[in-house]
């Protein structure tokens, strides 16, 4: 194949160069080696490890056949397949490469350690989307997750390469994407703490600056840590190129729970530009007060805020609805009585909560009202047998980014 020789001859000419630029252009599953892997599988052709050997030093002659064969498999439609070969025969030797050398002289791989992570990532995504299907345990991002680890270890832990260790910002965006969609969120937390050790993210790349800034955000929301998660996911929205409105929409799925959470409401035109009609319904709630439209809204969009692992957040919001239904009525009652106005009778919430279709017997109502004092989205205490709430005379409703949001018995 004359095709496959000029390929070939071409990356051993990078790879002598050390061009890790062009090798890495080679190497990529969009490169001119899908051709070469198209003919292989039409043809019913083994990868020629022969010729290979003959033009390529080790370890890059295996290391291109089973990139090869992982093209070959793709093509086949055999992704599991695909998946292993790329990530046992390419992707483990090529970070075995950058963990036993740590120095200056290896940094020439890092552009194919950045590309093969990304790739790693897609080829298990597509990996376990077919072992699924196939009822068979789809365990091949889990692999991934460790191959990542490997990757970052052999950039990260370099003395003497500063290049390397500003190249794991870029490994660890992707091991990131991983961890939250296997759902082992906690995993994040040790390389997110390198970057930090190692003062790296002020010299990363400001698409990688967006990209950890989100799941650092995603992870203090879930550590309930919300005026950190509004920090980070704040930064993401702001710098998030303006080019890539999925992506701010992504940010802003979590960015908008968070900042009810803490008293903003998002203005109904950032909702209409960017698509996120859902949360309409939800905004009006919390300013209205309006714990019967806040739960039908989460019931009706229960699967898509699910889905999109906000559904948690966005129940927390009642405490926050309650509080403002109850400000509207301790300022109707102290209307009608002056004299006693920090004395709000229970029965009030009651008759409001029952104007929006919702029951509530009296002892679940002591239960959320001390729930509010306790928690401190509202000063003041429950007299029992009187079922009345004294207010505080002042900042008797204290802002919200004041209140104890996460649970106070959690660390107990």
């Amino acid at each position: 194949m004359a095709q496959l020789s000029g390929y070939v001859h071409e990356l051993a000419s990078a790879l002598k160069r050390k061009d890790g630029q062009r090798a890495a252009e080679l190497l990529s599953t969009t490169s001119s080696a899908g051709l070469i892997a198209h003919q292989l599988a039409s043809a019913g052709r083994p990868v020629p490890t022969g010729q290979l050997s003959a033009q390529l030093p080790e370890p890059w002659s295996d290391m291109v056949a089973a990139f090869l064969r992982c093209l070959v498999a793709q093509h086949n439609g055999e992704r599991a397949v695909a998946c292993k070969e790329f990530r046992e025969g390419y992707a483990a030797s090529l970070a075995s490469m950058l963990n036993a050398d740590k120095s200056t002289e290896s940094e020439w791989l890092i552009p194919l350690a950045l590309g093969t992570a990304a790739t790693l990532k897609v080829l298990s995504s597509m990996a376990d989307e077919e072992l699924a299907r196939k009822g068979a345990p789809a365990n091949q991002l889990s692999e991934c997750a460790i191959s990542l680890q490997n990757f970052f270890r052999g950039l990260a832990t370099s003395k003497s390469s500063q290049a390397k260790k500003d190249a794991s910002v870029a490994v660890v965006c992707v091991m990131m994407k991983v961890y939250f969609k296997l759902n082992a969120i906690n995993n994040c937390k040790q390389p997110l703490q390198q970057i930090e050790l190692n003062r790296l993210f002020d010299n990363a790349k400001e698409a990688h600056k967006v990209t950890l800034r989100y799941y650092t955000g995603r992870l203090a929301a879930y550590d309930e840590d919300f005026l950190k998660a509004d920090e980070h996911l704040t930064y993401a929205f702001e710098h998030c190129a303006t080019t890539s409105p999925n992506n701010i929409r992504r940010v802003l799925r979590y960015l908008i729970p968070i900042k009810m959470l803490l008293g903003v409401l998002p203005g109904e035109g950032l909702l209409r530009q960017y698509g996120l009609p859902e949360y309409e319904p939800i905004r009006r709630a919390v300013k209205e007060g309006n714990l019967g439209l806040l739960l039908s809204s989460l019931e009706s969009n229960q699967v898509r805020f699910i889905q999109s692992g906000t559904f948690l957040l966005l129940e927390r919001l009642q405490l926050v609805v309650v509080r403002r239904l109850f400000r509207k009525v301790a300022l109707v009652h102290a209307q009608l009585n002056p004299a006693k106005a920090h004395q709000v009778p229970l029965a009030l919430l009651e008759t409001a909560l029952q104007l929006q279709g919702i029951e509530k017997d009296p002892l679940e109502l002591q239960c959320l009202m001390a729930n509010l004092i306790f928690r401190k989205y509202i000063k003041g205490y429950l007299a029992y047998k009187s079922r009345v709430v004294v207010l505080a005379k002042t900042e008797a409703f204290p802002i919200l980014s004041a209140v104890q949001l996460a649970d106070p018995l959690a660390a107990t």
